[in-house]
């Protein structure tokens, strides 16, 4: 399993762990759920996301709490809080898993130069419009340079949204403006350059991953990604990030 997972191509510290799921695994899932699904909430097979899961824990440190993304801004300090809807999860401790699931959505990554925090966030538009990027920057803020990895969503030529969602963003911050195209009277938003110019604006020059270092688009790589613009009914993939003892 491990050849159908990204590695993410930031300077992190050694201690500092991630990885990013795909849709390719070893076990055969009826389509559009196959194979390596990780939600149990998207009506795929339970049986099949139940082996997917503990095929995943292999490879963290402890048992993941996984969220109940709502698509919001709130993000949870692990391990104090106990998991509850929020789109995102912070932590300074060794050997605690930050993770999300997506399948179109943009999963963020952060860390810092000392390898001080982890953080993983859920950069759906709604989040991503009403702050979740902001928020996640302040509990972060510590003295130490932060980084940030952008990882699988979809392409900018794929999303297409309305009005309302070209308000929210512009009424929360009007420099977005320029990531929207008009198109058949609707718009194409482009998550990955909203995200980028949040984080330059909040300090954060070191950003990497999709759109910045790499070109992924969820709904374009059928083989490699879930996309629920593409097929509606799908599966989920997971972004995840530790701090190693070793």
């Amino acid at each position: 399993m491990m050849s159908s997972m990204i590695r993410p191509d930031w300077p992190a510290p050694q201690k500092v762990k991630a990885i990013q799921t795909t849709r390719r695994g070893d076990l055969s899932q009826n389509p559009p759920y196959a194979d390596f699904n990780l939600s149990d909430q998207v009506g795929g097979d339970n049986h099949f996301v139940a082996q997917n899961l503990q095929r995943l824990q292999e490879y963290l440190p402890a048992k993941v709490s996984w969220l109940d993304q709502v698509h919001g801004v709130e993000i949870l300090d692990l391990p104090s809080e106990k998991v509850r809807n929020a789109d995102g999860a912070f932590t300074t401790k060794e050997k605690v898993v930050c993770a999300i699931r997506t399948a179109d959505c943009l999963p963020i990554l952060f860390t810092d130069d000392k390898g001080s925090f982890v953080a993983a966030i859920h950069a759906g538009w709604r989040s991503l419009g009403l702050g979740i990027v902001e928020k996640a920057i302040k509990k972060m803020t510590n003295g130490n340079k932060i980084m940030a990895w952008l990882g699988p969503c979809i392409s900018p030529n794929k999303f297409e949204v309305g009005r309302d969602v070209f308000n929210c963003f512009v009424a929360n911050d009007p420099s977005t403006e320029g990531f929207f195209k008009l198109h058949n009277n609707k718009f194409l938003l482009d998550l990955p350059g909203v995200a980028h110019l949040k984080l330059k604006k909040l300090g954060v020059d070191w950003v990497y991953g999709n759109g910045i270092t790499q070109e992924y688009c969820t709904y374009q790589q059928a083989d490699t990604f879930f996309s629920y613009r593409r097929e509606k009914n799908t599966g989920r993939m997971a972004t995840l990030a530790w701090i190693d003892s070793n």
